[in-house]
């Protein structure tokens, strides 16, 4: 009886971390590109949201969002597709979801191609579209493009371009223009960090 009793406790086990380790594993593929028809459902290239902040509102543990080259600005959305102006607009990331850019996308002959310089994909605190060189113009812009905080290393930021954060506000919004990341542990690999100014800390 005690065998049994063992061996029933070994397989409830077993099941156990099996169903742990596919929950962990089995993530859904999210597809965002700025050329896309608005309305997709992020299920394929065919169907990528046109906008970065949709994917990132469903997306849960274990998914990964792949970006196809373009412009994503993080005041717009499904909502608002001309932006909303807000400077407090940021892509927030979430833990056990990885942002992944650089992909040719929506329309190309291999959508899956990937190459972050060849596909630039950028995160842009641009608001307006009107910044000029040497942060010309950038009083309208975000304060943190991208914010981590609170995130660990199941975080994942790659393949991405992010730029034109301007965090002159005051308090948090005086630091990290580019990146704003406080308490956060997160994964980056292959970003550029470019031309975003803060009090403290430009790229992050």
């Amino acid at each position: 009886m005690r065998n049994r009793a063992n061996l029933k406790t070994s397989v409830i086990i077993f099941i156990f971390f099996v169903s742990m380790a596919c929950s962990i594993a089995g993530g859904n593929a999210i597809y965002v590109d700025d050329d896309a028809t608005a309305g997709g459902n992020g299920e394929s290239w065919k169907n990528a949201y046109k906008y970065l902040q949709d994917a990132l509102a469903v997306a849960t543990n274990g998914d990964e969002i792949f970006v196809g080259k373009g412009t994503y600005r993080p005041d717009e959305d499904s909502a608002n597709p001309s932006g909303t102006g807000n400077r407090q607009a940021t892509f927030q990331l979430k833990n056990g979801v990885a942002l992944r850019g650089g992909y040719a996308g929506f329309g190309q002959p291999d959508p899956d191609a990937r190459d972050p310089n060849t596909h630039e994909t950028i995160l842009s605190g641009d608001l307006l579209g009107n910044d000029g060189p040497n942060f010309a113009n950038n009083a309208e812009n975000s304060y943190h493009v991208v914010t981590g905080n609170g995130t660990n290393a199941t975080t994942v930021l790659d393949g991405l371009t992010i730029t034109a954060g301007n965090a002159n506000g005051i308090g948090w919004e005086n630091h990290g223009g580019g990146m704003g990341n406080s308490g956060g542990n997160l994964t980056v690999t292959n970003c550029a960090f470019i031309e975003n100014s803060a009090e403290f800390g430009g790229g992050m």
